[in-house]
C-alpha cells in the first residue's frame, strides 16, 4: 500500500492543454472538402435552374395537350402545378447566387434538395388534372 502524499513532496507537473493561438480559434477556417461542396452544390443549383425552365415547358406543353383533348378549360392542379415552379426557381436562386459565409452547405443542400422536389412536383400536379 502506498503512503498517502506529504504536502511538501514535489508533485509531478500536469499535463496541459495544447495552446490555441487566438487568430486560429476566432476564425473558423473552411476546409477544402467544405470549399468543393458548396461549389458542387451550387452546380447541382444552377442545373436544377435550367431543369425547372424544361419543366415549365413541359408542363406547359401537358396543360396545352390537356385542354385540346377535353373541354377546352384548365384545372386548379395546373395553376398549382405551374406556380410550384415560382419556389422552386427561388430555392435554386438562393442556393445558387449567396456566398459561401452567407449559408451553410447543409441549408444549402436543404435547398437544392427542396428545388428538385418542387421541380419534380410540377409536372405531376399538371398531368394529374387531366
Amino acid at each position: 500500500m502506498r503512503p498517502a502524499p506529504d504536502e511538501n513532496e514535489p508533485r509531478a507537473p500536469r499535463s496541459a492543454a495544447p495552446a490555441v493561438s487566438p487568430t486560429a480559434a476566432a476564425s473558423p477556417a473552411l476546409s477544402p472538402a467544405t470549399d468543393s461542396s458548396a461549389g458542387a452544390l451550387r452546380v447541382i443549383a444552377g442545373l436544377g435552374l435550367l431543369l425547372a425552365f424544361g419543366a415549365l415547358v413541359f408542363s406547359g406543353l401537358l396543360a396545352l395537350v390537356d385542354a385540346h383533348e377535353t373541354d377546352g378549360r384548365a384545372g386548379g392542379l395546373v395553376g398549382t402545378g405551374l406556380l410550384v415552379l415560382l419556389p422552386a426557381g427561388l430555392f435554386g436562386l438562393f442556393a445558387a447566387a449567396l456566398p459561401r459565409d452567407g449559408m451553410s452547405n447543409t441549408v444549402r443542400g436543404w435547398f437544392v434538395a427542396l428545388q428538385y422536389a418542387l421541380i419534380l412536383l410540377s409536372p405531376v400536379l399538371v398531368a394529374a388534372d387531366g
